[in-house]
C-alpha cells in the first residue's frame, strides 16, 4: 500500500529542517564527546610523563648527591696516583751509587790503589731542581779519584776502563806525578782523575704535587 505524506508543504520544509538540526546537533555531540577522550587521554600521556620526569629528576639528584659525597676520595685518590708517578719517577732517575761502586770494583787495575774517592750529585740531576734544562752546568766535577800506581800507564789503563762504565763520562786526568820511594829504586805515581755522570735523557721529576693537592 502506498503512504501518502498528507502534511502541507511547508510542514514537510520544516520537519526535513529539524531532522538536518537533529543530525549536525547528533554530530556535534559526537565530535565533542571524541575530543573530550583525546583531552582525557592526552592529559594521561602528560601526567605519566611529568611522572617519569620528577623520578629521573630525583634520581639525578641522588647520584649527584653520592658524586658530592664521594669528591674527598677521588681528589685524595688524584693526589695518590699523582705521588705514586712522582715517586716512580724519582727512583727510575736516582743515582745508583752501590751500582757504579760496583763497576769501578770490577774495572780498576790490579797495581792501582785508590787512596780517596768522592762523588756528588749535580743539581741538573737532582728531582725537584729548580735549575731550568739546558743550563750549563757546573765546572766542578762530579766524581774525583785519587789514588797510587807505579807508571803513568797504569794511570791511562785506568782512566779507559773508567770510559767503560756506562754511568760516567768527560774522564780527565786533573794531575799525575811520579816519585821515587824512599829507601829503594822503585817510583810511585800519584794521580787524581775526575769524571762527569752521564746526564739523563729526561729531567728527573718534581717532587711538589701542587697541581694535585
Amino acid at each position: 500500500m502506498k503512504r501518502i505524506n498528507l502534511l502541507p508543504p511547508e510542514q514537510r520544509v520544516k520537519a526535513s529542517r529539524e531532522r538536518g538540526l537533529l543530525w549536525a546537533i547528533l554530530v556535534l555531540v559526537a565530535v565533542v564527546v571524541v575530543l573530550g577522550l583525546v583531552y582525557m587521554w592526552q592529559g594521561n600521556q602528560v601526567n605519566s610523563k611529568q611522572a617519569e620526569l620528577d623520578q629521573l629528576t630525583a634520581q639525578v639528584a641522588e647520584v649527584q648527591a653520592q658524586a658530592a659525597a664521594l669528591q674527598p676520595y677521588a681528589q685524595l685518590q688524584a693526589t695518590r696516583t699523582a705521588m705514586t708517578v712522582a715517586a716512580k719517577g724519582i727512583y727510575d732517575s736516582r743515582v745508583s751509587w752501590s751500582t757504579i761502586l760496583q763497576e769501578i770494583s770490577l774495572v780498576i787495575p790490579d797495581n792501582v790503589r785508590l787512596q780517596t774517592f768522592s762523588a756528588v750529585v749535580p743539581a741538573t740531576m737532582l728531582p725537584g731542581t729548580a735549575v731550568p734544562p739546558g743550563t750549563v752546568p757546573a765546572t766542578t766535577p762530579d766524581v774525583t779519584f785519587s789514588g797510587m800506581t807505579y807508571t803513568h800507564k797504569d794511570v791511562a789503563e785506568f782512566m779507559t776502563r773508567l770510559g767503560l762504565i756506562p754511568q760516567l763520562t768527560n774522564v780527565q786526568l786533573s794531575s799525575s806525578a811520579g816519585s821515587a820511594t824512599a829507601g829503594t829504586t822503585q817510583s810511585t805515581v800519584t794521580f787524581t782523575v775526575t769524571a762527569s755522570l752521564r746526564p739523563y735523557l729526561t729531567a728527573p721529576p718534581a717532587t711538589q704535587l701542587g697541581a694535585a693537592q
